[in-house]
């Protein structure tokens, strides 16, 4: 009895410790690494900023809380502005973040203007104040001393919709006196005003993502829709930019907030050309590129608070003179950094901690860039915290605006640098594949590409120690294939002249000779009794090690797997699994629509037939140690013809051994594979169920280790 309470209270420990260990979100920094796979995963990296200072209204000797911190600014000498909304102020600090001035704008008799609950402000290059005032429905202008000289309401246009209501959150201005206002849930785009302060109308809206199923559905409401079932129906909308700013070109950079309760989304930053259109791409590491619009620039998981899901949203994005975007998510207080290429830099952060730590926050508002500082405003504290860059974040950042450049060379010291300090930057990989192309030292390339995934390098670098091999070593792999291939002939020549007979198994000849003569060999495998089930799970073997092989011992080039997380049980089910399946579902099926064949015939004719892929994939993997990525291109258009040239053997196996036509061939495969996935489904139900039940138990153990 001892024993088992021992047990029982150990399992209650260790599963108190796993929720407590899904409630913890990252604070620590960390950068996102691309798998193989395509997928993208979270390390710890060097810290590339550093929080330094807490500065509070206590510690700038004021005697008010900063009440209501909506949104902060800095002006071209780096003097930081505060938005204290809650009371009507706006508190200045030098650019050493001492204290400056409080400024509280007034109208033309002196009197106080109140902006409570205003969500934004701006400074411009000749130091006017805007604040956006909301509530009100109006942006203040006013000078360095707060005296309010000019005011924007909601413009009188016949571009301006009837269900627009103004509510200004946030405001910008570029260098040629165009102005940009966000306003509260306005999905139409930012506002733009030209410099004589005349409204030009909505510039660069999210538009809304689509798909084949809402295509289908639009035509098939058009054709069938009435007057009821139209006021039944709910149009969908783009989402709404949150936070802009412009970077040193003048390109507008955008966010968008949380657009899901189920996922973080995509596309939260973009990049807007003088037309409107999102000019910001991330190139993949096989050297396509996609728009970031379809990027995730957070997190690929939901990040879980207390055991439940907590979408990320993504509400202020700033850009410093070097072209790096900095982002923040209002969620889980996190930061992240992005050069113009969309490549992740650094992440660090991380909210709902009331520890208080320096560099963990409560509720975020804002974040700016301040010189090389970054400054991020914490509302529920009343503070900013100031982060400086550390040596770290000075050497990477260099190394990386000198790698977009195509300052290969120049970058190589830095991005050897960036390695003996952070050993795990995927980022600096691919930096020294790159100056290592550039002074043509290829073997060194092919190393630092493949740590770095970076495929396309990889590609070029290969290409090259390929074609110098082969032509160093010419006369004996000519002399060598000359072999083979003579030797080859002369014995098919002898072979055929004397009739000897290669293969003496009947069986295993009527395998062998099913792609090439499957009538006649599938009418042996029916009539003639001659298949054989231990010749069909050899090739089934054969063919979960073909697929292993693959994924495991490719070349580096074709390789799309992460091994070290690969799994060949998962491997196991998708080949003999999944061909197991289809021989019972479709004798199952065949039963019931007068078929012949029994399970051991269609089990047979199923295997045979993947005869053509198991040969074709044990060449693949061959060969992916000699090609480049264009043969990869060959390779997977012949296994289109493949997969074909399978699909034939197989209708002509079933067909076969139940005795049927085409057509009802092909409509029992349609009801055998819906049949699979109704087995599937019910598998995958009992799955679920089972882990229910699992976490009730969990639960229970868990209220008696508490209680």
């Amino acid at each position: 009895m001892k024993r088992l309470v021992s047990v029982l209270t150990v399992i209650a420990i260790l599963l108190s410790f796993s929720f407590c260990v899904s409630a913890n979100e990252p604070t620590d920094s960390f950068v996102h690494e691309e798998t193989p796979s395509g997928s993208v995963v979270s390390v710890p990296s060097r810290e590339m900023y550093s929080a330094t200072r807490v500065i509070t209204a206590n510690s700038l000797g004021l005697e008010k809380s900063i009440m209501g911190l909506n949104d902060l600014c800095c002006d071209t000498e780096g003097n930081v502005y505060l938005l204290s909304a809650d009371n009507s102020e706006i508190i200045v600090l030098n650019k050493d973040y001492s204290f400056n001035r409080i400024v509280k704008m007034k109208d033309s008799n002196g009197a106080a203007e109140k902006f409570d609950r205003a969500e934004g402000i701006y400074v411009d290059s000749e130091g006017l104040i805007y604040v956006c005032d909301t509530i009100r429905s109006r942006i203040l202008i006013s000078d360095a001393q707060g005296n309010i000289v000019d005011t924007i309401d909601e413009p009188e246009s016949d571009l301006i919709p009837d269900d627009f209501f103004f509510q200004p959150c946030r405001i910008i201005k570029n260098s040629r006196g165009y102005t940009y206002i966000l306003s509260l849930g306005c999905y139409y785009g930012a506002l733009a005003y030209s410099p004589e302060g005349a409204f030009l109308g909505f510039y660069g809206a999210n538009t809304v993502a689509t798909s084949a199923l809402d295509t289908l559905a639009y035509l098939w409401n058009r054709l069938t829709q009435t007057d009821t079932k139209k006021s039944y129906t709910v149009k969908k909308l783009p989402y709404s930019f949150v936070d802009l700013c412009l970077d040193s070109k003048g390109y507008m950079i955008t966010c968008t907030g949380s657009v899901d309760d189920e996922t973080n989304g995509t596309g939260q930053i973009r990049k807007l050309s003088p037309g409107g259109d999102d000019i910001l791409y991330k190139t993949d590491f096989d050297g396509t590129s996609v728009s970031a619009s379809s990027y995730n620039f957070v997190e690929e998981k939901i990040i879980k608070r207390y055991g439940v899901n907590k979408p990320q949203n993504v509400i202020s994005v700033d850009v410093d003179s070097d072209g790096f975007i900095y982002a923040l998510d209002s969620m889980h207080g996190l930061i992240y950094v992005y050069d113009e290429e969309c490549n992740m830099i650094c992440g660090f952060g991380g909210g709902a901690d009331y520890m208080k730590r320096l560099g963990v926050f409560d509720k975020v508002t804002s974040l700016k860039i301040n010189g090389t500082d970054l400054i991020v405003s914490d509302k529920d504290n009343c503070a900013i915290t100031v982060f400086e860059r550390t040596e770290y974040g000075k050497i990477i950042t260099a190394a990386q605006s000198l790698y977009l450049k195509g300052e290969y060379e120049q970058a190589k010291p830095l991005w050897e640098e960036v390695l003996a300090l952070n050993g795990n930057s995927q980022l600096a990989y691919r930096g020294l594949a790159m100056s290592s192309i550039s002074e043509k030292n290829y073997s060194d390339a092919l190393y630092y590409a493949k740590i770095g995934l970076e495929y396309s390098v990889y590609d070029t670098a290969w290409k090259v120690v390929r074609d110098k091999y082969i032509a160093e070593n010419f006369w004996w792999i000519f002399s060598l294939f000359v072999l083979v291939t003579g030797g080859l002939i002369a014995f098919f020549v002898v072979a055929k002249k004397k009739q000897l007979v290669l293969i003496k198994n009947e069986k295993v000849k009527i395998a062998l000779s099913s792609p090439i003569h499957p009538f006649s060999a599938f009418n042996d495998v029916k009539y003639k009794a001659k298949g054989s089930v231990i010749i069909a799970l050899v090739i089934l073997v054969l063919y979960y090690i073909s697929k292993v092989l693959e994924a495991t011992a490719s070349g580096f080039l074709f390789t799309r797997i992460d091994t070290t997380k690969y799994n060949t049980v998962y491997t196991l089910l998708e080949t003999a699994g999944l061909v197991l399946l289809w021989a019972v579902c479709n004798w199952l099926v065949a039963s019931l629509f007068s078929g012949n064949g029994r399970f051991k015939e269609v089990l047979i004719a199923t295997t045979y037939s993947l005869i053509p892929i198991v040969i074709y994939t044990f060449v693949r993997v061959v060969l992916s140690h000699v090609l480049t990525l264009s043969g990869l291109a060959i390779m997977n258009g012949l296994y289109t013809v493949v997969l074909i040239f399978t699909f034939f053997i197989l209708s002509v196996a079933i067909m076969t051994a139940h005795e049927y036509d085409f057509f009802k061939f092909l409509s029992t495969s349609l009801v055998t594979v819906f049949l699979m996935v109704l087995v599937v489904f019910v598998i995958f139900l009992v799955g679920v169920l089972l882990g229910q039940v699992w976490e009730f138990i969990a639960s229970v153990f868990q209220e008696i280790f508490y209680r």
